[in-house]
């Protein structure tokens, strides 16, 4: 018959057990994967700082630990260094304040672990008790940093 549509009732798909069990598995780790790249590591959180940052956001990730892994590509005092910038993709380094931990050298690489922070000449030499050159920060003034928790030496990248 023209125009008459049958509907039949479908039975809902019974899924065994088993497979059941195995796709919740697969999702549970495809979720902890997800959640692990969260706060990422190398140049892809220091992306993901200079992004917020760039984007008018920086509250958003200001105040909180990141772990950022790479290359120091400049030493610029015995208080801080930069990692990253030399990956492909142009990620612009980010400013590492040390403090009273070993110092590091230029192209080590490093693991480090600190709280995000907006760069203010000023609450950094409070902080540290020490008188630093306008001169070598004066490009970080308002820049994201990292105020290190940690540095691990000699760790692998990527």
């Amino acid at each position: 018959m023209w125009g008459v549509r049958s509907r039949s009732r479908r039975r809902p798909a019974v899924v065994p057990p088993a497979l059941a069990r195995l796709a919740l598995g697969v999702l549970g780790v495809l979720g902890v994967l997800v959640l692990s790249g969260c706060g990422g590591r190398g140049s892809e959180g220091i992306t993901e700082i200079r992004e917020a940052f760039e984007d008018g956001d920086g509250g958003s990730v200001v105040g909180e630990e990141r772990t950022i892994e790479g290359r120091v590509a400049d030493v610029v005092s015995p208080w801080a260094f930069t990692v990253g910038g030399d990956e492909p993709g142009g990620v612009e380094p980010m400013l590492v304040v040390e403090g009273d931990m070993p110092p590091v050298d230029q192209d080590d690489v490093v693991r480090v672990t600190g709280t995000v922070r907006e760069f203010d000449l000023q609450e950094v030499q409070e902080e540290l008790g020490v008188n630093l050159s306008d001169g070598l920060y004066r490009d970080y003034q308002g820049e994201p940093y990292i105020r290190a928790r940690s540095i691990t030496e000699d760790v692998g990248t990527g």
